[in-house]
């Protein structure tokens, strides 16, 4: 007898501990997505509701990137929030006076109704953090911690009918589980066969199908919000000159050989970088069609006048030679705040020019000498520091330009720049659609009013973002150099700055992310958004301060985004917080 009620209080009090241990679980599982999300969430986007009073004092400015999150799914989430948490006040007040009077079971109030409506209301407010920042690590945490509470539910009834005994258990027979109405299901189940399974083997399965409803459920919001999205955007025509005739007429083919893209006209081949500012889209077109007009390098290129003979291979480099090979910024960079590569300090139209003058091989292509080293000889070499920049009149080379003869360590330079393309990413080293600049004398801009709400729900800011990135003419000499026109548009997203958050927030710094995109054969900008109907050629962030009125130029600094940033990964993330089937404007300018 002894024996048996040792056991008894032994299993009693391992339950308890399990009791305890999951309600702790529960209590953090509660609390973890709002210590973790609302903070990064309102840090990143919080200010952009433009809260003005709060941001006039440095006091209370931090207020708004460190509470107020973003409205992903309209004011719903705030408010499910809300209801939630004031639910929850007065479940809670119905049990804390229940104790003080100790008038032992509570029946009524919220608790005639539903047996659990804590849980009703963190159910709300978890909701209500879903609406608001919907991302996939929420949505588990959401699944997962209903599981928790079916089971803890379960395991606080078991404690009330000891303490309560059959008072409870009449108590039970007609109020509902946890949500209203649920008490029908209790019907249902009774009819259905008992299976009998063991408690582990039910409470994985249970577990298994919370995990594949969740997955369900997000791949069906996912593929709804992807099918109804509308992406509200403005247009501005961007004048860029006068076409250039000479860039009509010369035929530039794209292709890829030994991990390097390139584009190539006639006997000159230019590499798309390794250098990051070569990777813009249009950079290397620029230098094939400016190297023959330049007089400083017409002696090392005049065999190109010779019919049959040499090629030239033109690789391009950082403009000043970097002291650690490789660095500044032959891959990746490393700006201030981690956002991105440091700006060049030569600004993005300057790169080196390393010039090789090669014998192919008896029936040998340039893919063929770019895949196999024995396939070419490099017989002369010439550096040149150029400035795409420059008008067309003048000569783009700035500094050195003299040929190179024996002593030129061709071969190792060669070999370098083949090394900086073999680290980059796979997708890297594809062919790049060509775009020519000078095809076409305006351009399409396209302001998206994403990630920043600011630009969606104040649509005067976002008319004078639009404007003034319309009016900069650093902007234009960029997008007349990534060849813009002719089916190649630029997209922009604006992004907050560095002083976005400081007290002066009505003059803010905007960091604008832009996208060159080639559009499919007959798209229009409305088919920016449809997937596979544009192709993303480059990136390039310009950094704009509303402190500058205008007719000064807002854009400060252009830095060019290289191989290493996955364009397709920011493109969904900058369009992630857009919902389905709301505003959809086309505002030209």
């Amino acid at each position: 007898m002894d024996a048996v009620t040792r056991d008894a209080a032994k299993r009693g009090l391992w339950n308890r501990v399990g009791e305890v241990a999951l309600k702790i679980l529960g209590l953090f599982v509660i609390l973890e997505p709002i210590w973790m999300l609302l903070p990064f969430a309102g840090f990143l986007y919080g200010s952009v509701l433009h809260i003005q009073t709060l941001n006039q004092n440095p006091n209370t400015a931090w207020l708004t990137h460190f509470v107020f999150p973003v409205l992903t799914g309209g004011w719903l989430g705030p408010v499910l929030v809300v209801v939630g948490f004031l639910i929850f006040l007065i479940g809670a007040s119905q049990i804390y006076w229940a104790k003080i009077r100790r008038s032992g079971l509570v029946t009524g109030g919220l608790y005639r109704f539903v047996r659990h409506p804590q849980y009703i209301s963190l159910t709300l407010f978890g909701l209500g953090i879903l609406l608001t920042w919907g991302r996939a690590m929420t949505f588990l945490a959401f699944f997962f911690m209903m599981f928790l509470y079916y089971y803890l539910a379960k395991s606080e009834e078991r404690s009330c009918i000891r303490l309560f005994g059959e008072d409870y258990n009449r108590y039970r027979e007609h109020t509902s589980f946890i949500f209203p109405g649920d008490i029908a299901l209790r019907r249902l189940a009774a009819r259905l066969p008992k299976l009998n399974l063991p408690a582990p083997v039910r409470v994985a399965g249970a577990f298994v199908a919370t995990m594949a409803a969740c997955f369900a459920l997000m791949w069906l919001i996912q593929s709804v919000r992807l099918a109804n999205r509308r992406v509200p955007y403005l247009t501005a025509a961007i004048p860029l000159g006068p076409a250039d005739e000479g860039a009509q007429q010369l035929a530039i083919e794209a292709g890829a050989a030994g991990g390097v893209p390139f584009v190539k006209a006639d006997r000159v081949v230019v590499a798309r970088g390794p250098y990051r500012n070569a990777w813009a889209a249009g950079f290397a077109e620029s230098v094939l069609t400016r190297l023959r007009d330049s007089e400083t390098l017409k002696p090392f290129l005049a065999f190109l006048d010779a019919p049959d003979g040499d090629v030239l291979f033109v690789f391009c480099g950082p403009y000043d030679k970097p002291e650690t090979p490789g660095q500044p910024g032959m891959h990746r960079g490393g700006g201030p705040s981690g956002r991105g590569p440091a700006p060049d300090p030569q600004g993005p139209h300057r790169v080196r020019l390393i010039l090789m003058r090669c014998t192919l091989a008896a029936g040998a292509t340039v893919e063929d000498a770019l895949a196999d080293k024995a396939k070419r000889a490099i017989k002369q070499g010439c550096v040149a520091q150029v400035n795409l920049a420059r008008p067309k009149d003048e000569d783009f080379v700035e500094a050195d330009g003299r040929t190179r003869g024996r002593g030129f360590p061709g071969e190792q330079r060669w070999g370098f720049f083949v090394k900086q393309f073999a680290a980059l990413p796979s997708s890297a080293r594809h062919p790049q659609a060509v775009a020519v600049p000078g095809k076409a004398e305006t351009g399409t801009l396209i302001l998206v009013q994403a990630p920043i709400l600011r630009t969606r729900l104040d649509h005067a800011f976002a008319e004078a973002l639009r404007d003034r990135l319309a009016a900069s003419e650093t902007m234009r000499a960029q997008l007349r150099t990534n060849g813009i026109g002719a089916g190649v548009v630029a997209v922009a997203f604006p992004r907050p700055g560095p002083n976005w958050y400081q007290a002066h927030h009505l003059k803010p710094q905007v960091s604008v992310f832009t996208m060159v995109v080639r559009l499919a054969e007959g798209a229009t900008t409305d088919d920016l958004f449809t997937p596979g109907r544009r192709q993303l050629l480059s990136a390039f962030t310009a950094e704009m301060d509303f402190k500058i009125e205008p007719p000064q130029d807002s854009v400060s600094t252009i830095t060019a985004i290289g191989a290493w940033r996955d364009l397709e990964e920011r493109w969904d993330f900058f369009l992630s917080g857009v919902g389905g089937g709301g505003i959809h404007l086309h505002h030209h300018r």
